[in-house]
C-alpha cells in the first residue's frame, strides 16, 4: 500500500469512530456537569454545544471518507479542504440556530463545544503524527 494510502487509512474507520464516541461522551459530560452546576437550561445549552461538535465532525467524516483510500492523493487532500470549509460553515450555521432559535446560554454551549473540538484534535494527534498504526 503506498504511503499516502496508509496515512489515509490510519485516519479513517476506527479513528473516526473513536473521535465521534469521545465527542458524544464530552457532550454528555458537559450536560451532566452543567446540570449539576447551573441547572437544566445550562445543561441543555451544554448539550447543544456538544451536539454541534459531534454533528460537524460526523459531517466532515462522511464528506472526506466516503470515497475510500483508493482515490488519488490530490483528490483526498481536496476532500479534506472542502470538507473542513463546509464544516466551518455548518458550525457557524448551527451556532446561529442554537443562539437565536433555541435561545441557549452562550457560555455552557461554547465551553462544551470547545471541549468537543479539543477532543477531536487530541484523538487525531497520534493518527496524524504516524504513531498510531
Amino acid at each position: 500500500m503506498p504511503d499516502h494510502n496508509r496515512a489515509y487509512a490510519g485516519l479513517s474507520g476506527f479513528t473516526a469512530r473513536r473521535v465521534l464516541t469521545i465527542q458524544a461522551c464530552v457532550a454528555a459530560g458537559g450536560f451532566l456537569l452543567f446540570s449539576w452546576l447551573a441547572g437544566a437550561h445550562a445543561a441543555w445549552s451544554a448539550m447543544a454545544g456538544g451536539a454541534i461538535g459531534l454533528l460537524t465532525t460526523t459531517f466532515f467524516a462522511l464528506r472526506v471518507f466516503i470515497g475510500g483510500a483508493h482515490r488519488p492523493p490530490k483528490e483526498i487532500v481536496r476532500a479534506f479542504y472542502v470538507g473542513e470549509s463546509q464544516k466551518l460553515l455548518l458550525t457557524v450555521a448551527l451556532f446561529v440556530v442554537a443562539i437565536v432559535w433555541l435561545q441557549v446560554s452562550f457560555l455552557p454551549m461554547l465551553l462544551t463545544y470547545m471541549a468537543s473540538l479539543a477532543a477531536f484534535w487530541i484523538v487525531l494527534l497520534p493518527a496524524l503524527s504516524g504513531t498510531q498504526e
